[in-house]
């Protein structure tokens, strides 16, 4: 959890609202380590895009937007963004896992290693949506869980819930570590947590999904 410990000071220096959510999230949650990490995920919202774009950048940090096509857009600035998803790549320049070659101005091919991060020189911040009450759903608004069951903590690491982070995951149940977190994860859960997933994923897959199925 070194990792963790480095992403939470890191993040505490920003003054913005954030939780940990990915496989590392599972892992929080579980009080344990159940599988490597080839990255660290970020939960933060979209009223501070700009603000940590900015701090990363003033960190020395390189930030890449993925742009629905096989490249990634460099921000070298935070008025200089196309804004088309919902997350963006911060990379230190030490980095070694991901390298970078451009295709043309500011737009970038990436190729990855696919080892597991132990260094904290990458992260992903996936931008979301809150209300006074409600963490909403990023793909269905409609769907949302109560802002104080939606981030819970571990030795002071905020985290985004199991069942919201299984919700993310469930769109690609044919990656295994996604498997891996959703059977980890299920044996742990709460009869309320695993109710919401449920009906959740009813929501999302009205001709039924396999985790839904199985709970």
């Amino acid at each position: 959890m070194n990792l963790i410990k480095q992403l939470n000071c890191f993040m505490v220096n920003t003054g913005l609202d954030y939780a940990i959510c990915g496989g590392h999230a599972i892992d929080l949650f579980l009080g344990i380590k159940t599988r490597p990490h080839k990255d660290l995920d970020v939960v933060i919202y979209w009223e501070d895009r700009d603000k940590i774009i900015q701090h990363m950048l003033n960190e020395g940090w390189e930030v890449y937007e993925p742009c629905g096509t096989p490249y990634l857009h460099k921000i070298n600035s935070v008025s200089n963004q196309k804004r088309l998803k919902t997350n963006i790549w911060c990379v230190k320049p030490t980095n070694q896992h991901y390298k970078f070659t451009e295709c043309e101005t500011d737009m970038f091919a990436v190729d990855f290693d696919n080892s597991e991060q132990v260094d904290l020189d990458y992260i992903e911040f996936l931008f979301n949506t809150r209300n006074d009450e409600y963490f909403l759903y990023s793909r269905n608004h409609d769907v949302k869980l109560d802002l104080k069951r939606a981030i819970s903590h571990a030795h002071n690491v905020p985290y985004l819930a199991p069942e919201m982070v299984l919700l993310y995951k469930s769109t690609a149940i044919d990656n295994l570590d996604y498997q891996h977190d959703f059977k980890n994860a299920v044996k742990e859960m709460s009869l309320e947590q695993l109710s919401w997933l449920k009906e959740s994923l009813l929501i999302m897959f009205p001709d039924g999904h396999e985790w839904g199925d199985n709970l």
